[in-house]
């Protein structure tokens, strides 16, 4: 284990661009930004009614929004802007990502269309129609300004690329299901659907370079058939796949977390966390061979990291906390 947090009570975490990650607290509009060695480095304390609410950030910048606006502010807690949901059409449960160019992105479920703002001004750049399903999750992709959107459960489920070209907002379409994330390259990305399949795939051709399904998966440890997904995957590494998984008919705290080889989904290893609690759900990290875990019972956060040898032994457990 690279590092530990505790905070008292923790309602949402985020990955941040350029930072580290993004945690609200459940009864408090207060942000708290940690670096990639999850190590506080801010807390800011955000003017909106309501602490249920949706965050994102960058190096410089935070964007929040409750049920009735969205603020950017500094992490000072200077505010550049601040926006009622009315004016930018609606959509008081919009999804929003800021980039790596400072670029805020909206994805407006009243008007069914994607809107790009300048984060530090306020300033919309172009707007664009969208149409689809309201629930929306943005994906970081770590090499670019290209973002990745996914809008869930028509089938098949749209996901895309969104970016900005000449200050007009383009798609690029992804094939598959639910977008989970990008390898650390940025060159492979991962869809899972409901029903329990996976896939890698080639970002540039979209070409499968392998699918499975969670029953089917190579060596899964021995146990019932039946598995569900209870977090979404992530890439660790360029090569390894990380996945947070139940049996069906067990209730959610007899979870696993398996390791999977990304080019052919066959189980490398069962992560062997060296404490006695409940795995928790996890968050990519932009370090490769790293991941974050969030025990929501002990409201703990935990920051791992694979030792430098994974064989088909069962992992010989985490580097120690510096």
């Amino acid at each position: 284990m690279i590092n530990q947090v505790w905070l008292p009570g923790i309602q949402h975490v985020t990955q941040a661009t350029s930072l580290g990650w993004v945690v609200t607290e459940p009864n408090s509009a207060t942000v708290n930004l940690f670096d990639h060695e999850l190590r506080r480095v801010g807390r800011v304390a955000v003017p909106l009614d309501d602490p249920q609410m949706n965050v994102a950030a960058t190096g410089q910048l935070v964007a929040a929004g409750d049920k009735h606006q969205i603020i950017v502010l500094d992490h000072r807690g200077g505010i550049h802007w601040r926006s009622d949901w009315d004016r930018l059409g609606g959509s008081a449960d919009a999804g929003f990502h800021l980039d790596g160019e400072h670029v805020l992105w909206v994805r407006l479920t009243d008007t069914k269309e994607l809107v790009a703002i300048d984060a530090t001004t306020g300033k919309e750049i172009h707007r664009t129609p969208l149409p689809g399903p309201e629930a929306a999750m943005f994906v970081h992709r770590p090499v670019d300004t290209w973002t990745g959107l996914t809008l869930f459960h028509p089938d098949p489920s749209p996901a895309m690329l969104v970016g900005l070209d000449a200050e007009h907002i383009a798609l690029r379409p992804l094939t598959g299901d639910d977008l989970a994330g990008f390898s650390p390259a940025g060159d492979h990305y991962l869809t899972m659907a409901p029903d329990g399949f996976l896939s890698v795939r080639d970002l540039t051709t979209g070409t499968m370079i392998v699918e499975g399904h969670l029953e089917d998966l190579p060596d899964m440890p021995p146990g019932p058939a039946s598995w569900r997904y209870l977090d979404r995957a992530v890439f660790v590494t360029d090569e390894l796949i990380l996945i947070d998984v139940s049996t069906a008919d067990l209730p959610d705290d007899a979870e696993d977390h398996l390791l999977l080889s990304a080019r052919g989904l066959r189980c490398r290893s069962q992560v062997r966390y060296p404490h006695p609690y409940r795995s928790g759900a996890i968050h990519p990290s932009q370090q490769p061979g790293r991941w974050l875990t969030r025990h929501h019972q002990q409201d703990q956060l935990r920051l791992w990291q694979l030792d430098g040898r994974l064989d088909d032994d069962p992992l010989p457990g985490q580097v120690p906390l510096l």
